[in-house]
């Protein structure tokens, strides 16, 4: 039964059910793994011959028997890691010697006031140069006081290091999601009239509280997002090729010169630093926002768009070896936030063989 359900798995056929006891199957025993890898790699080869690779899928389906203990202890770490997970990739495994671990603060910088702030405590106010609380830390979140100014505006600035996360409530209402290894600048204030102009280079779902007569603009690099009151995730990191926004509800425009796109829920406008004639397309939003639960969806997705993820995460440098690995195409959800990345690697392993070593908080994979 087990031969049947594997060639279901890897045809990407299988139902949740049939994947769950696939993994039950590997996780029961080294053999069992050892047998699933060699059916895998014979997998992969039939799609590139046949008449050999035919014999060689049969030889090796007709040497796998059902075992009937499982070990459940195992499967329940790796149901920890994921909701569900199905692979569509192909071949590859090792040691962990220590788990990396950095801790940097999160770093408040105010305009006016030279010192920057940590924010590495539970609770904390922060004060205006007049000593008058204008926002309250609490730990994963700040939120500032609803007031508008008549004055010239005063920029904040949140730096979040790789490895966390943060939430902005900023004083016109609006709910700003900021993912690592990003920085958000913004008034302390809005001005009583005019637009509600912030800037941000990294990644940040905002939550925008509507207010007509100021429009609510986020700017990154030379490049507008435009909006009244509406839902919407900006991936905008330095070192990507392209930035994306997706609009989750309400609408937006995107606008560079004179070129602009009017954007409409479940649309994702694309561009690059060079070439500004956005691309728009439907995408499944949940793929854009999950991130602010602490999950990673992945569609098809391949290993170098998932380690650079991961890298963000954990706070790690994520080197990879492994050619054959960078083929392959992962889907399904892991939960990054009660997760470690050792379960998550391990995990990727089921399906894909390969080894890795930890070392000086860099995750170095082997070569084919």
């Amino acid at each position: 039964m087990i031969s049947n359900l594997i060639t279901k798995y890897l045809n990407n056929q299988a139902t949740e059910k049939e994947v769950e006891l696939v993994f039950e199957w590997i996780a029961a025993s080294d053999a069992n793994k050892k047998e699933f890898i060699a059916l895998k790699k014979t997998w992969v080869l039939t799609s590139i011959e046949s008449e050999t690779k035919e014999k060689d899928w049969q030889s090796i389906q007709n040497k796998i028997k059902s075992r009937k203990s499982f070990n459940y202890t195992t499967w329940l770490k790796y149901a920890a890691v994921i909701i569900i997970f199905i692979t569509l990739g192909k071949i590859s495994w090792s040691s962990i010697n220590n788990k990396p671990k950095q801790e940097n603060s999160i770093v408040l910088e105010v305009e006016n006031i030279k010192k920057a702030i940590n924010l590495n405590t539970n609770k904390q106010n922060i004060l205006d140069v007049a000593g008058k609380v204008i926002a309250e830390h609490n730990n994963n979140e700040i939120v500032y006081k609803n007031e508008t100014t008549t004055k010239t505006v005063i920029y904040h600035t949140l730096n979040i290091p790789l490895g966390k996360t943060f939430k902005v409530k900023l004083s016109d209402g609006t709910t700003v999601h900021l993912n690592s290894g990003t920085t958000f600048k913004y008034p302390k204030q809005f001005h009583k009239k005019g637009n509600r102009l912030v800037y941000l280079e990294g990644e940040a779902f905002f939550e925008v509280e509507k207010d007509a007569t100021r429009p609510f603009i986020v700017n990154i690099a030379d490049v507008d997002v435009k909006v009244l009151g509406t839902k919407f995730n900006v991936n905008a990191y330095s070192n990507n090729a392209t930035y994306s926004c997706v609009l989750v509800e309400g609408a937006v425009t995107v606008s560079h010169t004179n070129n602009n796109s009017l954007l409409t829920p479940n649309q994702k406008a694309s561009w690059t630093k060079t070439d500004k004639p956005f691309k728009l397309e439907e995408v499944n939003t949940d793929l854009y926002t999950s991130w602010t639960k602490g999950e990673l969806i992945l569609d098809s997705a391949h290993f170098s768009e998932i380690t650079k993820k991961l890298e963000r995460a954990f706070n790690v440098k994520i080197i990879n070896n492994n050619e054959v690995l960078e083929l392959q195409e992962f889907s399904g959800t892991i939960n990054f936030k009660t997760s470690s990345l050792e379960n998550i690697l391990d995990l990727l392993k089921f399906d894909t063989y390969f080894e890795y070593t930890i070392k000086d908080n860099q995750i170095i994979i082997s070569s084919n």
